[in-house]
């Protein structure tokens, strides 16, 4: 009997730990470099990891997709304490990676490395990881219901437009349109489809092309508007591929179905 506390304290202390999920983490590389003091942030190593965890905000379109990973960055604190020479080493996706670099240029000042007594460049490495939580995934599970106007004519598909959200909480009788077959079935079907431009492979283009379109209540595809770019000729293919999907099953609000916008994510990956 008396293991019985020891067992409630351990599942609690997972339990805490489950809860204590941030959706960023971050880890800088240890220092190798003997006989030095490395710079220091206000707070010192745990100061700096708060003043990244509170201020790099996980991309929406990221967290829609339900995309997560890490990217690998290096920088370094001059003799002054100024951050400078910030550079991806090992990306993750282009909105992370600049989400990332836009908090470390903007860091304060630092207490500059020292050797000797004497002020030196020292250059840190650090990884930022991208975890989804409960609370990002229930953002990622509310729809976008149709409030937009039809495009006009001189709107161009594969040109980059704007989004506007009016979400529709999801539930048994409100829900966004479905693939036929669900988020597998349809990434076999661009996997099936997809011609790799021939330019994109030359160039060693790679990344997630990200369209807005309509799904009307019927389940037919309309309203194609593309939310985030790569490579022309791949914006182009992911365009065709969609034009080519077949219906959806539509969105239902309030037990009816309607029309709804959603954003599809269609991922080049370069061939081994």
């Amino acid at each position: 009997m008396r293991k019985i506390p020891a067992l409630l304290i351990l599942f609690f202390s997972i339990l805490n730990a489950l809860l204590a999920q941030e959706p960023i983490t971050v880890k800088l590389a240890p220092n190798n470099i003997a006989n030095t003091t490395p710079p220091q942030f206000d707070g010192g190593e745990n100061g700096f990891y708060k003043y990244l965890v509170d201020n790099i905000k996980y991309p929406p379109i990221l967290i829609k997709i339900k995309l997560e990973g890490s990217l690998d960055l290096k920088f370094s604190i001059d003799r002054e304490g100024l951050v400078k020479d910030v550079e991806i080493t090992r990306g993750f996706d282009p909105d992370a990676d600049d989400e990332v670099l836009r908090v470390i240029r903007t860091m304060p000042t630092w207490i500059p490395a020292k050797e000797n007594g004497e002020a030196f460049d020292y250059t840190h490495r650090l990884t930022v990881t991208f975890k989804l939580t409960e609370a990002l995934i229930e953002q990622s599970k509310k729809p976008i219901e149709i409030p937009t106007p039809e495009p006009t004519k001189t709107e161009n598909p594969l040109v980059e437009q704007p989004q506007k959200d009016t979400v529709l909480k999801e539930d048994n009788l409100n829900h966004a349109p479905k693939f036929p077959g669900g988020t597998e079935a349809m990434e076999a079907y661009f996997k099936k489809n997809m011609k790799y431009p021939k330019r994109a492979i030359e160039y060693g283009i790679e990344g997630r092309v990200v369209f807005n379109l309509e799904i009307s209540a019927e389940g037919k595809i309309s309203n194609i508007r593309l939310f985030k770019g790569l490579f022309y000729e791949c914006n182009e293919e992911a365009y065709y591929l969609i034009k080519k999907m077949p219906d959806w099953i539509p969105g239902r609000k309030d037990g009816k179905p309607v029309a709804m916008q959603i954003m599809v994510p269609i991922a080049f990956t370069l061939p081994k």
